[in-house]
């Protein structure tokens, strides 16, 4: 087992110094000083280094990474004890090291000259949305009637806020799909004007589309929810500047 880990060590150590996309797929435990202090001990996880030098730790599960340290930093590898040791240390502040001790490499891939020059480009957002349904209010409900924008409130701003018919309504915009999180907010929101307005008051919660827990949710508490295409967002075309509009 030491001999291969000495045949891994010298490969992982002329990779980071290549300055290669490393992959490894190994056995280890980690060891961590810097945003906090911690332990993780013995498992199998997924190792990425990339050609900046940044540094991933992920476990089989879930899409966060367990651990992670971001570029620029100075590497290390060695063997000890029967195991193959890499050693990160971030050479700018904030200060960050990393240890993570492996037993066994279980696969290994390391690639050279990748490039990725592509910058994303966002096509739509919350604001893009909440701006569209202000020219368009009767997308949110055919009787809708726009009172504010952004409504400021002890518990936050209200992105859409009006009445449908003779009741006061509150709206809360998702661009992404809806969670627990926004139903409850939208909730939160509804309830505090309830209790402000003293009367009963409506609550929609709009976006492409919800998760099935906060589906149930809003439907308990009687808030709305209404799926929103935001295709027309991505779609709508800004009007041009003219010459005449400057006149």
């Amino acid at each position: 087992m030491k001999e291969k880990l000495d045949e891994w060590q010298v490969r992982l150590s002329q990779d980071l110094e290549a300055r290669k996309l490393v992959l490894l797929l190994a056995r280890c435990s980690i060891e961590y000083w810097g945003r906090s202090r911690s332990v993780v001990g013995e498992g199998e996880r997924l190792l990425i280094v990339k050609p900046d030098t940044t540094l991933i730790v992920h476990s089989p599960q879930g899409f966060k990474p367990l651990n992670w340290m971001s570029s620029p930093t100075d590497s290390s590898v060695e063997v000890a004890d029967g195991r193959m040791l890499l050693h990160s240390q971030r050479t700018k502040k904030p200060f960050e090291e990393i240890k993570v001790s492996i037993s066994d490499v279980l696969e290994y891939v390391s690639y050279e000259g990748l490039a990725d020059r592509t910058r994303i480009t966002v096509t739509h957002n919350e604001k893009d949305m909440r701006d569209y349904l202000a020219r368009h209010p009767e997308e949110v409900d055919p009787e809708f009637k726009l009172k504010s924008v952004e409504y400021r409130s002890p518990l936050g701003f209200f992105d859409l806020y009006g009445k449908i018919g003779g009741m006061y309504t509150v709206v809360e915009l998702k661009s992404e799909r809806a969670g627990l999180p926004a139903a409850l907010q939208v909730i939160r929101y509804r309830n505090w004007l309830r209790t402000h307005l003293r009367e009963d008051v409506g609550g929609i919660l709009m976006a492409p589309s919800i998760t099935p827990n906060a589906l149930t949710l809003v439907r308990k508490e009687g808030v709305s929810f209404r799926k929103f295409d935001i295709r027309k967002i991505a779609t709508t075309k800004k009007p041009a500047h003219t010459l005449e509009r400057w006149i």
